[in-house]
């Protein structure tokens, strides 16, 4: 399973300068003269005991103005942490180096918007975003300013994830934030005008029903971004809303439920949440609620019936957010900000009465969306998915630009037969890895790894020629190939591409020469045994001999399905080629795939 973790990173101009009119507002930036708390975060996930993860940190500047700083300091933090952790940075540049791809579909003009690392929900659709580049099968969203406690914490992520639990796909699942106390509640001091407007109390009922309670896993109407697993079925089909201002990840959690995703909760998954303490007034965090939740209950309000999609009310999202999203809620913000109105008046504070005032004016008129906020959060989903689409096709060059921000990445020494020099210890951990390891005790992974090499080709490297010795046994370990013959022409004809896991010259033992080519299609790694090694290793170790051709014979069963596969359509345009090919390479009848019988 294919696991990417990614971590927003948001930073600001210098302290004694942090913003600018037009700078992107974020709850709290770290001034690019600070550290922050990110660096906390990747020493805490030291203690993981599972890092077979990418990790991609996006670094959210406040202003164009600052970006190569924010950038620095990152690339700084991160080397300063050492982390055992393939890590990339994504940046707003690399989205304007990745906008010319994305051109080559022409996607609509309001596709192109999407790409964009400015706001909240934005920022997270780039997460999905590089997510997918990666071709990651889950998505695993954390925030700068938590701390890993669990060592188990990235097999407890996947553990259900793709799996049926109560009836239902589990596609995305919830865990949830521990305060400094340990606690799953909110660190907040209750207010007089609270009493209209109790969302941490609505919250802390919710969180002692779906976190307090078992079963450990269960439906939650609720979701925490810096919490967030995503299958990739999920997020190639649901973006976050870009009109959300804040609270997307509940947002995100109501549009899943609306596209007929299911959402659940692990009340065992916690990590630990220390956020710098917010500097804002009560009236503005009041109002980033004003706008959230009313444009959140018109989404819902405005929902029709559609071929694809599931209708869902608040009642969905009880007791949070549901409360918040229903008839009453008008009245809920009139009654609070008159209360905190009164408030500041006892307090002096004129200019606080005064934005409490018009927060009551901002709710009927400027929150309330000029348009079908349903209608419009579906063609942004549309968009989405073309976006998703050209990912697909162009997957290679977009993964080109990330790999230029690879911050792990070593120099790439090879001798003259491609042979990549590594230690023996690296040589192990990618034994390790790339072959069944629970199958194998350490001294035959020792063993394996005493006799091993990794061979390195750069794109359209040729790996091998029709009549090249065939001297070796190798297993992709990362890149893509093409296996190709040639017809009369000098033309190509594919055999197949071959991907991480494939095998190549399994035959190697039998044949001693190459009777087709193959060629790097992109960067591509090959462990590989010679075939002295491989015979010595067998022979001297039986047990373990079983053990590897048990592997290559499942490896070479796999490629041959494919492979069969695709000659069976050359097949069907080109009369009997294919079948003169499979039975040259293989030296044994092919199937007649002309035939219509199959």
């Amino acid at each position: 399973m294919r696991k990417v973790m990614l971590i927003p990173t948001y930073w600001s101009r210098r302290k004694d300068d942090a913003y600018h009119e037009g700078d992107a507002v974020y709850d709290h930036p770290t001034p690019i003269d600070e550290e922050g708390t990110l660096g906390r975060t990747l020493e805490s996930m030291k203690i993981l005991t599972q890092r077979d993860f990418k990790l991609v940190l996006l670094v959210c500047p406040t202003a164009s103005k600052i970006a190569s700083q924010a950038q620095q300091q990152v690339i700084n933090i991160v080397k300063k942490a050492n982390l055992k952790v393939e890590t990339y940075i994504f940046t707003p540049e690399d989205i304007e180096k990745m906008k010319p791809v994305f051109k080559k579909e022409e996607l609509s003009l309001n596709a192109m918007r999407l790409l964009n690392m400015s706001g909240y929900a934005n920022v997270r659709n780039m997460c999905l975003l590089a997510a997918d580049i990666f071709a990651a099968d889950v998505a695993i969203l954390i925030d700068d300013d938590e701390v890993f406690e669990k060592k188990d914490f990235i097999q407890r992520s996947v553990e259900f994830i793709g799996k049926r639990v109560y009836g239902d796909v589990v596609h995305g699942i919830a865990g949830y934030y521990l305060n400094k106390k340990d606690q799953y509640y909110d660190d907040v001091t209750r207010e007089p005008w609270m009493t209209y407007w109790d969302r941490f109390g609505a919250k802390a009922k919710a969180f002692d029903k779906i976190i307090g309670c078992s079963p450990r896993i269960k439906r939650t109407p609720f979701a925490f971004g810096g919490a967030m697993i995503l299958h990739n079925d999920l997020f190639k089909c649901v973006p976050f809303d870009p009109a959300i201002t804040r609270g997307e990840d509940i947002d995100y959690l109501i549009n899943s439920k609306m596209y007929g995703f299911s959402f659940f909760l692990d009340n065992t998954l916690s990590i630990k949440h220390l956020p710098v303490p917010k500097k804002h007034p009560q009236w503005k965090r009041i109002r980033e609620d004003i706008y959230r939740f009313v444009y959140e209950k018109a989404k819902i309000t405005s929902q029709y019936e559609t071929s694809n999609m599931v209708m869902v009310s608040a009642d969905d999202f009880d007791p949070y957010p549901g409360e918040f999203l229903k008839d009453d809620l008008e009245d809920k913000l009139v009654t609070a900000n008159l209360m905190l109105a009164m408030q500041y008046m006892t307090k002096s504070d004129t200019n606080g009465c005064m934005e409490a005032l018009k927060n009551i004016e901002i709710s009927k008129y400027d929150a309330v969306p000029k348009y079908d906020a349903f209608s419009r959060y579906r063609a942004v989903q549309k968009e989405w998915e073309q976006l998703i689409r050209a990912v697909g096709e162009h997957r290679y060059e977009l993964r080109k630009v990330l790999e230029s921000h690879n911050l792990t990445q070593r120099a790439i020494i090879r001798d003259t037969n491609k042979k990549r020099d590594l230690s023996k210890e690296e040589i192990r951990h990618i034994v390790k890895n790339s072959l069944n390891g629970d199958e194998l005790t350490d001294d035959e992974i020792n063993l394996i790894a005493q006799a091993a090499f990794v061979k390195t080709y750069y794109e359209n490297e040729i790996i091998f020629t029709e009549g090249d010795m065939n001297d070796s046994v190798n297993i992709m370990l990362k890149g893509e190939a093409v296996i190709f013959s040639k017809d009369s022409h000098g033309d190509e004809i594919e055999i197949v591409k071959l991907t991480k896991g494939n095998v190549i010259g399994e035959n190697c033992l039998v044949f001693n020469t190459m009777n087709l080519n193959c060629r790097a299609l992109e960067f591509t790694e090959l462990l590989s045994i010679n075939k002295a090694n491989l015979k010595k290793l067998t022979t001297e170790n039986p047990s373990l001999g079983t053990k590897i051709f048990k592997m290559l014979l499942l490896l070479t069963t796999a490629k041959l399905q494919k492979a069969n596969s695709i000659l069976r359509e050359i097949a069907l345009s080109n009369g009997n080629v294919a079948n003169s090919v499979i039975e040259e390479h293989y030296n044994v009848p092919s199937h007649n795939y002309s035939d219509t019988q199959g």
